[in-house]
Order: C-alpha cells, then structure tokens, then sequence
C-alpha cells in the first residue's frame, strides 16, 4: 500500500513525538513525556478517523469553542495549514478563508487553539521538522525550506526557542539513543 505524501507526513510527525516522549521518561521528566504521547495518539487518531468528508479532529477544543472555530471550519483551516505549510501563510490568507477581518479571525483562532496564528504555525512547522530529522537523512538546509523558513538559521534559532536544543543535536541524541535501544548497549560518541 502507497502512502501519501500527507499521511506519510503525519506519521513521521507522530514518530517524532513518541521518540521525544521517550527521551523525556528517560531523562526523569514523565510529565513531558505525557504531552508527546498525547500529542501522538491525536496524530494518530486523526489518521485513523478520515472518512468521505476528510479527517475529524480528536481533540477536544477543535469541537466547537464558545466564541471559536466550529469543527468544519477548523478541519479547513488545519487542511489549509497542513497544505501549505512549506509556504508562507499570512494571518489575512487564514482570515479570507472564513471572511473574517484578521483581528477577528486571530481572536477565534486562539479561542480555538489557545495560541495565536503564528505561534501555532510555528510549532506545526517544528513538528514537522521534528519527524523530517528523525525518518530522513536530508540536511538541514532542505528540512528548514520544506517546513517554511526562510533559511536554515531561522529554522535553528526557531528549533532552538521551541524545542531547546539545535536540530542537529536533537537529531543526533534521538539518532544515538534510537540505535542504543536497537542494539542494546551504548555507542561512542
């Protein structure tokens, strides 16, 4: 069976998330670790549950927030984000969709999501990017292009403010400990 681009995407995505999860319990931190494999079972679920309509978001601020999105509106607009997300997406472009002024749009969508727009698309840009480090072998460079950045030192110092780490350590430590457990013992560095 041939995935799509898409679905491949999300997998790689959700991927990303449990090896973060594992990384956080290893290091003692079990409440991040939570989040992540929160974070990918609604991937998951997400993927599991497309029908003839398109996917139906799991989570439960995406059903209907007073004053936000309702869930049709708000599986077009992660549609929209998703595919365009190599581009650069303008609030007004998000608004236009809906044909609500930006400052009412911005409004709803944090009462939706609990983020502004741009914060949001930062961070579906970094889980992105997140899944791209650990399942290719692609450099830097053309991760941070595929993801919407302008260049690769905007995707580092943008990784960097998200995550807390560079790309290319948080490549490198998931990359080694991914082996470790693999094989069963330790690799020198």
């Amino acid at each position: 069976m041939q995935l799509d681009e898409a679905t491949s995407n999300e997998l790689s995505v959700a991927a990303a998330q449990l090896v973060e999860a594992a990384h956080k319990a290893r290091n003692g931190d079990r409440e991040a670790a939570g989040v992540h494999i929160a974070r990918a079972v609604e991937l998951l679920q997400r993927k599991q549950s497309v029908g003839p309509r398109g996917p139906r978001l799991a989570t439960e601020e995406c059903r209907g927030t007073a004053g936000g999105l309702l869930a049709w509106q708000t599986r077009l607009l992660v549609a929209h984000i998703n595919a365009n997300l190599g581009q650069r997406i303008r609030v007004g472009e998000l608004a236009a969709l809906f044909g609500l002024s930006k400052s009412h749009f911005t409004r709803t969508f944090k009462r939706t999501f609990g983020v502004s727009p741009c914060t949001y698309l930062l961070w579906r840009r970094i889980e992105v990017a997140q899944g791209l480090l650990l399942t290719t072998c692609k450099p830097l460079t053309s991760i941070a292009l595929t993801c919407g950045m302008y260049d690769q030192s905007h995707f580092t110092r943008s990784f960097h403010r998200v995550v807390g780490e560079t790309p290319h350590l948080w490549r490198r430590t998931r990359r080694i400990a991914f082996a470790q457990r693999r094989i069963g013992h330790a690799i020198p560095l």
